[in-house]
């Protein structure tokens, strides 16, 4: 009824219409859904009604809605999804909005294309609707403060102490910065072992136990593959099949097989876990994984999209059980193409699970206790050798490879951090990478030749101003002789090349981050620019994300059950709201997880403060330098704490000594003292040590 309603209004022809005018234009709907329909619509924003109760569109009658963001001086500016420039409010016309709100906002003056004044008429949704943080003496006191708000508890809850962590509703706005909170419950005491994680999950809204009636839905999935489950499939349960994942992985979503053809080409076998078989559309366990998006990865806890008698039973592919699995078996030449394909519904048997520590060793020809399988360790160097050629073709076109370094943070029995260290990237790292890599792009690919409906990974190109200044700032070092007129993946990669073990490496890498876009999921194929992709999805990892979960419905439905039109239309209407809910979803658990770790960094270096370490600059701020420990740990050296005045030179990137010409630049090597760290923010102090 919604689509029908803006349907109407968006003709050029439409003029204001009450609601009495518009059911007849409609054909006298359903007065209930009709009723309801616009209410929405007029909660949304997405219509108005004038003073004559006639209603139009919000954008035709000088209204935009987006989100604004509040200044400590009290004015704010519209931030609107499509408009490079934002709307100014002034401090009189917020409307009791505060900052993250979403606003329906009027334009009231026009100055010049880039300065816009507007007014606050409707607060469409609140971004404070609940607070998470510790309860005191009336009052809750988030983690991450909000500045200027005072969250007042309306009566003390039954049982509940000082020093509580709580979850609250905001039940009353005033124009003041004081919010009236009910509190929805109490999950815990500040002195509790590992509260500060749950913190982070209540605050960041992410489902942690699945309710009851998802657990009995679990229940009753069958802990083996039934016979009748195998009709049409292809048996590989007899092919040498096996699996390469961290030590203790128990979600296991990929196998992988390989042989060397008569030609002299590679047949590559990625075989995926089909949780499609288990997990079917609008059924609870789907709504919770719906709900979810993805597996949660919290330092020392896993908080799965899935249930576990799924994500590491059923659904894993764990060694020498039947498992079903979609398998995408791949032709690939000695110029990295893929010369044929099969994308089939299959059973495999998995003949052993590897861990990338042990493959490692075999690769480099190292005994390993236990890998001793002939034919598993031939196949391993074949492995190789083909993901090093996928590897320099991918390269050679333009994929950017950024060297990341991620921590692995270790516990002790009792549950605290015992140390942190690298996470060791090696040559087995690289040919999981690599295969999932071809297979997504092959599936892809396939669906996009039909021109099905079909959800993309895609990564849009970057700031290309910004990119233009990083090129220019490589010359000024004088790593490139002349800018690109037109920057492409390969100039990128390129420069990575180019800068790669000198001095200037890290900031290069960090300046061309920066100009990056955010990966995301989308129903229209963009392409992917950082891996120069032209079709793009995620196929690999179903157990822990619900794209790859919907690529394999839709495979399917495309391939294997030869699905009617309208099962094709039904696929377009629920992509779209599927990719913007999974891609929010994905960008919260980042955060979560980055925030864990940050809380646990905090924790190690907790006893090691006083002591000196060495690191590199990482970033600068006007207020101070980032500096990179080399197990990732980072802390921030304050302006304050320097011992001379220090200019920044922001176009350089660079700290001036005013007194001593000092200079300090991102990735240089600086010697720190801890001078604080604490794991409830996740933060650490560091300063400099002084050059004897």
């Amino acid at each position: 009824m919604k689509t029908k309603i803006l349907e109407l209004l968006r003709q050029k022809n439409y003029r204001p219409s009450d609601s009495f005018m518009l059911a007849k234009m409609l054909g006298n709907p359903d007065p209930k859904a009709f009723k309801k329909a616009l209410e929405e619509l007029e909660n949304e924003g997405e219509i108005v009604r004038d003073q004559l109760g006639k209603y139009a569109l919000s954008s035709r009658m000088g209204f935009v809605k987006g989100t604004i963001d509040l200044k400590a001086a009290g004015y704010g500016f519209l931030q609107v999804e499509g408009r490079d420039a934002d709307i100014y409010i002034p401090a009189p016309r917020t409307g009791g909005a505060f900052n993250g709100d979403t606003c329906l906002v009027r334009i009231i003056n026009y100055r010049s294309s880039d300065r816009i004044e507007g007014e606050v008429v409707r607060i469409l949704k609140r971004k404070l609707d609940t607070v998470v943080g510790e309860y005191f003496q009336g009052a809750i006191f988030p983690k991450q403060e909000v500045p200027g708000i005072f969250f007042r508890v309306t009566g003390k809850p039954k049982g509940l102490v000082d020093h509580d962590y709580v979850v609250a509703k905001v039940i009353r706005y005033g124009r003041t910065n004081i919010l009236d909170c009910e509190v929805l419950e109490s999950f815990g005491h500040k002195d509790d072992p590992g509260i500060e994680i749950i913190e982070v999950v209540k605050r960041m809204g992410i489902p942690y136990d699945f309710p009851e009636y998802v657990k009995t839905s679990a229940g009753q999935v069958p802990d083996t593959v039934d016979n009748t489950d195998l009709s049409g499939r292809l048996d590989l349960r007899k092919e040498l099949i096996f699996t390469i994942d961290g030590d203790d992985t128990k979600d296991i979503d990929d196998a992988i097989s390989i042989a060397k053809l008569d030609n002299g080409n590679y047949r590559l076998g990625v075989h995926i876990a089909d949780v499609s078989h288990y997990v079917t559309e609008d059924s609870p366990l789907d709504k919770e994984a719906f709900l979810r998006g993805t597996s949660v990865y919290l330092a020392d806890r896993v908080i799965p999209m899935l249930p576990r008698n799924l994500s590491n039973g059923i659904c894993s592919l764990n060694p020498g059980v039947d498992r079903l699995a979609l398998s995408c078996i791949m032709e690939i030449n000695h110029d990295a193409e893929v010369v044929d394909y099969e994308i089939r519904e299959s059973v495999i048997r998995s003949f052993q699970q590897l861990t990338y520590g042990e493959v490692n060793k075999v690769l480099a020809k190292t005994a390993s206790e236990k890998i001793t399988d002939k034919g598993v360790i031939m196949n391993l160097f074949l492995m190789e050798a083909l993901a090093k050629l996928l590897f320099h073709v991918r390269t050679r076109i333009g994929s950017i490879n950024f060297e990341t370094i991620e921590p692995k943070i270790l516990f002790d029995e009792a549950g605290k951090v015992s140390d942190v260290l690298i996470r060791d990237r090696g040559e087995s790292e690289k040919i999981i990478e690599e295969f999932m890599l071809v297979a997504n792009q092959v599936v892809a690919t396939d669906i996009e030749r039909k021109h099905l409906p079909f959800i993309y990974r895609i990564h849009e190109k970057p700031d290309m101003d910004k990119l233009e200044s990083l090129f220019g700032f490589a010359k000024e070092l004088g790593y490139i002789d002349q800018v690109p007129k037109k920057i492409k993946p390969r100039d990128l990669q390129n420069l990575l090349l180019d800068v790669e073990n000198t001095e200037y490496e890290k900031v290069i890498n960090m300046l061309m981050l920066r100009s990056m876009a955010k990966a995301k999921y989308s129903e229209e194929n963009l392409g992917h620019y950082g891996l120069a992709f032209t079709d793009y999805t995620h196929f690999t990892s179903p157990i822990r994300r619900y794209p790859d979960l919907m690529v394999h419905r839709m495979l399917r439905s495309y391939l294997f059950q030869t699905a009617p039109e309208a099962t094709y239309d039904h696929f377009e209407a629920i992509l779209p709201d599927i990719a913007l809910w999974t891609s929010k979803t994905e960008r919260r658990a980042m955060i979560a997880e980055r925030e864990v770790d940050d809380m646990k960094k905090a924790e190690y270096m907790e006893r090691h403060v006083g002591e000196a370490f060495e690191g590199v600059i990482s970033i600068l701020m006007r207020f101070g330098m980032f500096v990179e420990l080399p197990n990732t740990i980072e802390g921030l050296v304050h302006i304050s704490t320097f011992t001379e005045a220090i200019e920044f030179d922001e176009e350089k990137m660079i700290y001036l000594g005013i007194s001593s010409r000092k200079v300090y630049n991102i990735g240089m090597k600086v010697k720190v003292k801890v001078i604080k760290a604490d794991r409830v923010s996740g933060k650490i102090d560091f300063e400099l040590v002084r050059e004897e």
